[in-house]
C-alpha cells in the first residue's frame, strides 16, 4: 500500500491526498478508488480536475481559459450553483501560471472577466516586451558582426 501513491497522478493523487481514512490494503482501495472514478461525469471526479487544473508554463491564458470554461461547464450541468462567482474567480487566478500570477494577485480583481482581461493584457504587453528585447539582440548583435568582418576585412589588407 505504501508504493500507491507514487503511481497516482493529478486527480488521482489529490483524491488519495485527500482522504482522511488511507485503505488498509489494497482491496479496501480498489473498492474506494472504483467507488470514487467509475463515472467520469461524477460531480466529484469534475470537481477535483477543475479544482487542481493549473495553467501550463507556455500555455497561452487562451488556452488555459478554454480548459478552465470546459471543466466549469461539465460541473455547472450536473449542478448550476456549485461554485459562487467569488470561487470561480479564485480557481482561476490560483490555477494560473506564477509568472502571471504574481502580477494579478495584488490587484484584487473582482469579475472572471476582469481577471481574463487583465491576464490577456499582462501576456501581450509581455510578449511585445520579449518581442522588443529579442530585436533588440538582433540589432546590436548586428553592429557586432559588422565590426568583426570590418577588422577581418582589415587584417587581410
Amino acid at each position: 500500500m505504501q508504493t500507491i501513491p507514487y503511481f497516482l497522478k493529478d486527480t488521482a493523487d489529490s483524491w488519495y491526498q485527500s482522504l482522511i481514512n488511507k485503505p488498509q490494503d489494497f482491496n479496501a482501495f480498489k473498492v474506494e478508488f472504483l467507488q470514487y472514478f467509475s463515472n467520469n461525469n461524477s460531480i466529484n471526479c469534475l470537481v477535483n480536475t477543475f479544482t487542481t487544473m493549473k495553467q501550463g508554463e507556455t500555455e497561452a491564458v487562451t488556452t488555459y481559459l478554454g480548459h478552465f470554461h470546459k471543466n466549469l461547464r461539465q460541473i455547472q450541468a450536473i449542478d448550476a450553483n456549485y461554485f459562487t462567482a467569488p470561487q470561480i474567480l479564485n480557481q482561476f487566478i490560483c490555477g494560473l501560471h506564477s509568472s502571471i500570477l504574481q502580477h494579478v494577485c495584488p490587484l484584487h480583481l473582482g469579475t472572471l472577466q476582469e481577471a481574463v482581461t487583465c491576464t490577456r493584457d499582462f501576456e501581450f504587453a509581455e510578449s511585445k516586451a520579449n518581442h522588443v528585447h529579442t530585436m533588440n539582440l538582433v540589432m546590436n548583435g548586428s553592429s557586432e558582426l559588422d565590426s568583426k568582418l570590418k577588422q577581418f576585412s582589415d587584417s587581410i589588407n
